[in-house]
């Protein structure tokens, strides 16, 4: 039997595990690091929609080992089939046994498959990170597929279907909420999103319930997708995108505590509950809202990877006290030029939660001048509490600058800033590279104006006494 000795074993090498070995090859140089995945290729998970257009094949999405590598650290390609908590060993699939001083899991999720009559049949694809699968999948949207439909219009299934139109495939795209992202995106932003679906030859079903999918002549392959109170949609394939759920099963095993979200359990510096050696990062660890706490499925990479940072400096002291405040969901999407994207609470998600809430948006270009070749008109909305204009979420539509918008109302959110805070930053601007007006500082300022016009100031005359 094979006995390998290591300091830190990560167990999953998806983004949440890579970062947690990067960064412990920082912090604790001297260190023996060992990553354990199942596959010796892994994707870049954000990449995979693209594999099937822009890039043009899987092994263009590859998520490189060299950093890891650099840092020190060393792969085993591998399962773990169970894990001695007290004799601080892994027992891999091939008998191998991993004696360990800190064990990070990354597990990642699972897709989840729906209860619908038909998801066994063949050319059905549940959506996986499995570079094998992806590339069994490019190769069945190139070759034998002209009509697919995709179930499920999340941010994911939309960047599926945009890209999988470009291989000249009939895409239809089955949502049953009334809006593709409805759950993500306010209304009218949904509906833009909508538009340039639509506009790209895209056929979008919402408010449609799947009943079932129907086998073609065969018996065998799937032939159709029975809508409620539509006609039968005839397709090649289907593909499934509804959803993730955490991989928990090592550490069921392990006696781990599992959260209301399903996942590990885990305290501000991703610490299991019953041993500080043992960790969890990304699909697999338990998430809260950010305002409300409820358990919440924030499963996206830089979600993960943030969480690998956190483990991976603290492994084996607390580098700092931290509070766990909390995940703030940040998704960002781009079909052709139309670029989007959501910060925290949506003005569906404030009012179902209670939060009295001001909306404002600014429309602005992001050139200045706009006559300048390649501007884009953007806009900016924020969310805000109306009592204390905290910041509380903000959606951007637009160009090449909605990513780091995105960014700087997410951070704005985490640092609980106001719109006074906003309304009032110092900005630099260039004529090519920014507006000419902040649009977070546009739109927060006319926030304010709202919340000034609810909230009327008591004025005073020049004395400096009130006057009525």
């Amino acid at each position: 039997m094979e006995e390998i000795v290591t300091d830190i074993l990560i167990v999953g090498g998806g983004p949440g595990g890579m970062m947690a070995g990067l960064t412990a090859g920082q912090f604790w140089p001297r260190k023996k690091i060992l990553m354990v995945r199942p596959e010796s290729l892994s994707v870049i998970p954000c990449g995979i929609p693209y594999i099937f257009g822009t890039l043009g094949g899987t092994r263009e999405d590859l998520l490189g080992l060299e950093p890891f590598l650099a840092s020190g650290g060393s792969l085993r390609v591998g399962r773990v089939l169970s894990v001695d908590r007290s004799g601080r060993t892994a027992r891999l699939e091939d008998g191998a046994l991993i004696q360990w001083e800190r064990l990070v899991l990354g597990t990642g999720g699972e897709n989840f498959v729906p209860p619908i009559p038909g998801v066994d049949l063949d050319k059905v694809f549940i959506l996986r990170k499995d570079y094998a699968f992806l590339d069994d999948l490019f190769h069945a949207m190139t070759t034998e597929v002209r009509r697919l439909a995709i179930i499920g219009g999340g941010f994911v299934g939309v960047e599926f279907a945009d890209e999988i139109r470009k291989r000249g495939v009939e895409v239809h795209l089955v949502e049953m909420m009334p809006h593709l992202m409805a759950a993500s995106l306010d209304v009218d932003l949904c509906q833009a999103v909508e538009n340039q679906l639509k506009k790209n030859g895209v056929h979008i079903h919402t408010g449609a319930a799947v009943e079932a999918l129907t086998p073609d002549t065969s018996g065998r392959r799937v032939g159709g997708v029975r809508i409620a109170g539509q006609d039968p949609l005839p397709v090649d394939a289907v593909l499934i995108s509804i959803g993730v759920r955490p991989n928990v099963t090592l550490a069921r095993e392990m006696g781990l505590t599992l959260s209301r979200s399903g996942g590990v359990w885990v305290d501000a510096f991703q610490r299991s509950r019953e041993d500080p050696a043992i960790f969890a990062v990304g699909d697999c660890a338990h998430k809260q809202d950010f305002f409300t706490r409820k358990a919440i499925h924030a499963m996206f990479a830089s979600q993960a990877a943030a969480e690998g940072r956190i483990a991976g400096m603290n492994l084996y002291a607390l580098r700092q006290p931290r509070y766990n405040a909390g995940s703030v969901s940040i998704y960002a999407s781009q079909i052709d030029g139309l670029a989007f994207g959501v910060v925290g609470m949506t003005s569906a998600q404030a009012r179902a939660e209670g939060f009295p809430f001001l909306a404002a948006a600014a429309r602005l270009p992001d050139h200045h001048p706009s006559t300048l070749p390649g501007t884009t008109e953007t806009t900016c909305r924020v969310i805000l509490a109306e009592d204390s204009t905290q910041i509380l979420g903000g959606q951007i539509i637009g160009g090449p600058t909605t990513g780091e918008l995105l960014n700087t109302i997410g951070l704005a959110v985490q640092m609980r800033a106001t719109a006074l805070d906003l309304a009032s930053m110092q900005f630099g601007s260039q004529p090519r590279l920014t507006s000419s007006i902040h649009p977070l500082v546009a739109a927060t300022g006319e926030a304010l104006r709202r919340h000034r016009a609810l909230h009327p100031p008591c004025e005073t005359d020049h004395t400096g006494e009130g006057s009525s």
